[in-house]
């Protein structure tokens, strides 16, 4: 066994070659030869790998999503059927098996790790997938910068839950626990990911608007949060520490809090907001059948920015089609341009899907609005970025957002 980086090593295997692997604190990565390279996390459950040009992302309820490259170049994403995902799971555990067999036994930190990943089967993975929807309802989305944050759920569902191009939470109704009930979530989170809760760098609030509950609850449940986990500063019987606290809020949510509340919110390490804002166009925010308005969107940013809260502004890339193209575009910069916006926030260009959005379909036809092809929609994402880079020296990064990726 050769030491060759902090926490990696390499050893030597017959029919192998050579063997790294990664011993971080919450994860392990094992790679051979470079070539095929898989991870687990800190209990032993496989989290995903990367084989023969094919990467393969596990989701915490047994899912497994495949990305790879197409003939045009262009990035495919799909979650593989039940055949394929157990062949994959599979092959991965043999592979562990076969390292595990080859040690001379001398490797002691190595032979932990491999023995707490064989303890997670294709069986095993599938009860803890099933084990995770007694824990969550569904989690639909998060932002980028939050997958890897440990989500809770103080409200399930979306408040309003009629924007014409969404469908994530058409299958639960909007409701806000108790604090009795939140407190045995939190509990039942947390015993669900056991160690790996330290790979987790934040806590996300969901669901789609967490924060439109109402003030005193709010910071009851918040608190409660502060009670179960270290945030922003060590806490006794913890190992590590997460940065903050993050959650989505819609425009029309976010009209009802005052500044003195989100200073409130600010001050129990809340860091950033995220508001989708979808279109600065006003005619096309009614087709879209959002709540609020581009120009109180601008108001809410303002409210939350000056009480010290960092926000991330989501823009719907290709909403209206070839009909609202130009004003989607130019509203967009100019809405955004209008917002204090500085070191921190972030704004995502999130390329509009329509899986399931048969009611934005339907007036988009009534209108005889063309949908964007992929070339078009990456030329408006890059018309829009061209419009906004003067907010890059001012510390705003401005990034993709492509929903289709996410698995939590």
């Amino acid at each position: 066994m050769e030491k060759v980086g902090e926490n990696v090593v390499k050893i030597f295997i017959d029919g192998i070659g050579d063997v790294y692997f990664n011993l971080q604190k919450y994860s392990t990565t094992i790679s051979e030869e470079h070539k095929f390279i898989y991870y687990f996390d800190a209990e032993g459950r496989f989290m995903g790998g990367f084989f023969d040009g094919v990467s393969y992302r596990r989701g915490l309820d047994n899912r497994l999503m495949k990305k790879f490259f197409d003939k045009d170049g262009s990035k495919v994403k799909i979650f593989v059927g039940d055949e394929e995902k157990r062949k994959v799971i599979e092959d991965v555990i043999e592979r562990v098996l076969k390292i595990r067999d080859a040690l001379s036994g001398n490797e002691h930190e190595v032979l932990e790790r491999l023995d707490e990943i064989l303890k997670w089967d294709y069986k095993q993975l599938e009860k803890d997938g099933i084990k995770f929807f007694s824990v969550y309802k569904p989690i639909s989305i998060l932002p980028p910068d939050q997958y890897f944050s440990l989500v809770l759920q103080p409200a399930e569902g979306c408040s309003w839950n009629k924007c014409t191009f969404c469908s994530f939470y058409q299958d639960r109704r909007f409701r806000v626990k108790s604090p009795d009930e939140f407190l045995n979530h939190v509990k039942k989170v947390k015993e669900f990911f056991g160690r790996a809760i330290g790979l987790r760098k934040s806590i996300f609030l969901g669901d789609a608007n967490a924060l439109i509950i109402p003030q005193k609850r709010l910071v009851e449940l918040i608190k409660i949060i502060h009670d179960e986990f270290p945030i922003g500063k060590s806490k006794n019987g913890f190992d590590h520490v997460f940065d903050g606290i993050y959650s989505f809020l819609d425009i029309f949510g976010a009209e009802r809090k005052s500044y003195d509340e989100y200073v409130e919110l600010r001050d129990l390490l809340l860091k950033r907001i995220y508001i989708g804002l979808e279109t600065g166009d006003a005619n096309l925010f009614k087709y879209l059948n959002k709540p609020g308005s581009p120009d109180g969107c601008v108001e809410v940013v303002q409210t939350i920015k000056s009480a010290g809260i960092n926000v991330g502004v989501i823009i719907l890339a290709g909403a209206g089609g070839k009909k609202f193209y130009e004003a989607h575009v130019k509203n967009t910069v100019e809405t955004i341009l209008k917002m204090p916006l500085g070191n921190g926030d972030i704004v995502y260009l999130s390329p509009l899907v329509l899986d399931e959005a048969d009611e934005y379909v339907r007036i988009m036809n009534e209108l005889g609005s063309e949908t964007l092809d992929k070339f078009e929609m990456a030329k408006q994402i890059q018309k829009i970025k061209e419009g906004l880079k003067g907010l890059n020296k001012l510390g705003v990064r401005v990034t993709l957002y492509d929903i289709q990726e996410f698995i939590y």
